[in-house]
């Protein structure tokens, strides 16, 4: 084999392919946020045109491809909008989905899990470093649109009486005045824009705090909303698509023994009439509604049943710590040895006893993720897809009663905010947060787990991956627009008619897609 044979041979090594796709996104990013250098630009194509070589001679899957094209955007969108790193923490997390999902498991071929982990931590960091560096050195978009000057100070070049034109950033705008004459030569603040038409006040009367006052010190809470969210739905499926084993190179039982056996249940359940395996999730779907239904009547009738609850937490906690370690360790390493399984039980309570000691926010979702994760990992081998969507059915009915009618589930919330019971995430919405006062963001965990729980479920049991992947793009659609059009109005809303709902969209279409490609 000569040189030259030698080099494609390396190239189409999936591990190196997907490095060279990830670093070449990574350096278009840099290109794109820092033009001018050529280094990075020269970079991105020489490692972006390997990379295709190599992909070229694999059997990828272009649903993969779709979702690491989502983690590019996502990455980009960082620097528009600046949300604190969460949304390009969205788009690491997307590029690991994607490599993942990058070739078929028929393939006989896979990246190497600690490749996918290496790969996404690498551009998480980065993408937090590039929203620090956007912080520091004051950088916007290169887009600039006139909503960007909403806060800025400005000097009045002619009266405004109430109109007139002042210069702002170097430019001379047309400018009204909300509040009376306003001299030539008097400081002005801008506090909106219609059109290209400002609409301005006296720097001593605008000087106070106010809404706009956001620009020049944190990012505003809307695209940190929308990417913490996007960041935590999307880490719950990419752990639980690493600790699934679904994404080995060839179709094979799960190597985790509960794993197996609930599996074989849910090929049981597979074989029987499309009613039957609706009708199957009915039990669990009550057992979880009376299960949260006597925890708000402890909570609110029996004051002295919340240190049974707090203990009861913990010792759930610790179990299902120790499940998704183990999840965990087996989809990193293989079958583990029985003198193993002590150390990683004692690994779950330590965890836990630091969690109680210090139950901050990065504490609080670091546990949720891997109590997530286990959970729509067991449902998602247990449950079909029919099942599963019969569950979400009613659960998206519960959860608008409970939030809507009753009321039940906001005190549940409270109590867990309170507490700092591990049963939401908290995204901070400033970032880095501040010790008191910083607005977040709650998540509820059932919003995160019962839709991957279908995603799951449809990566498990259909030939493509495009049921899984339009699942997971309609969960993310769904946040969307909750984020966007409720929760933005500063009210609580139910989370899974939303999550849920895009879920079974994406689903649907997903499964349409799969018989129009075969």
């Amino acid at each position: 084999m000569d040189l030259l044979q030698q080099l494609w041979a390396w190239l189409a090594d999936p591990n190196v392919a997907y490095l060279l796709l990830v670093g070449g996104i990574l350096a278009a990013v840099a290109a794109w946020s820092i033009p001018g250098t050529g280094l990075a630009e020269g970079l991105a194509v020489l490692m972006l045109g390997l990379a295709l070589i190599g992909l070229l001679r694999l059997p990828i899957s272009a649903a993969g491809l779709l979702l690491i094209l989502l983690g590019a955007l996502l990455f980009l969108s960082e620097l528009y909008f600046q949300s604190g790193g969460y949304l390009g923490l969205s788009g690491a997390l997307a590029l690991g989905l994607g490599g993942m999902l990058l070739l078929p498991p028929g393939a006989g071929q896979r990246i190497a899990p600690v490749v996918l982990v290496g790969t996404t931590l690498m551009a998480a960091a980065a993408s937090f470093g590039l929203a620090f560096l956007v912080r520091q050195l004051g950088r916007r978009p290169p887009l600039q649109t006139p909503e960007r000057l909403i806060g800025a100070e400005g000097i009045a070049q002619t009266d405004l009486d109430p109109e007139g034109t002042v210069w702002v950033r170097g430019e001379t705008w047309t400018a009204r005045s909300v509040e009376g004459r306003i001299a030539a030569g008097e400081r002005v603040r801008v506090l909106a824009v219609h059109g290209l038409r400002l609409q301005v006040a006296r720097m001593e009367r605008a000087s106070g705090p106010s809404s706009t006052d956001i620009e020049s010190s944190h990012p505003p809470s809307g695209p940190a909303a929308m990417g913490g969210g996007m960041a935590i739905l999307l880490a719950v499926h990419w752990l639980g698509f690493l600790e699934s084993g679904l994404i080995s190179g060839h179709p094979s039982p799960p190597a985790d023994p509960s794993l197996a056996v609930a599996r074989q249940l849910s090929e049981q359940l597979a074989v029987r009439p499309a009613g039957e395996q609706a009708i199957s999730t009915i039990p669990m779907a009550l057992g979880w509604i009376a299960l949260g239904l006597l925890l708000v009547f402890l909570l609110l009738r029996l004051r002295s049943s919340q240190g049974i609850l707090r203990a009861f937490m913990m010792a759930m906690l610790t179990l299902v710590l120790f499940f998704s370690l183990r999840l965990l360790l087996v989809s990193l390493i293989g079958p583990i040895p029985p003198g193993i399984l002590p150390i990683l039980a004692g690994l779950a309570f330590g965890l836990a006893l630091w969690w109680r000691r210090r139950p901050g926010w990065v504490a609080l979702n670091g546990m949720g993720l891997l109590i997530c994760s286990a959970a729509a990992v067991y449902m998602g081998h247990l449950w079909t897809p029919i099942a599963t969507v019969a569950l979400l059915v009613v659960m998206m009915l519960y959860d608008a009663l409970a939030v809507y009618v009753s009321g039940h589930m906001q005190r549940l919330a409270e109590w867990a905010i309170r507490e700092r019971m591990p049963l939401m995430f908290l995204i901070p919405l400033s970032f880095p947060p501040s010790r008191s006062g910083s607005p977040a963001l709650a998540l509820g965990f059932g919003d995160a787990v019962l839709p991957a729980v279908l995603t799951l479920s449809a990566l498990r049991t259909h030939p493509t991956p495009w049921p899984a992947v339009g699942t997971l793009l309609g969960i993310l659609i769904g946040h969307g627009i909750l984020v966007r059009g409720f929760l933005a109005k500063g009210k609580s809303h139910a989370g899974l008619p939303f999550l849920a709902g895009g879920a079974l969209g994406g689903y649907g279409l997903g499964s349409l897609l799969e018989r129009v490609l075969g």
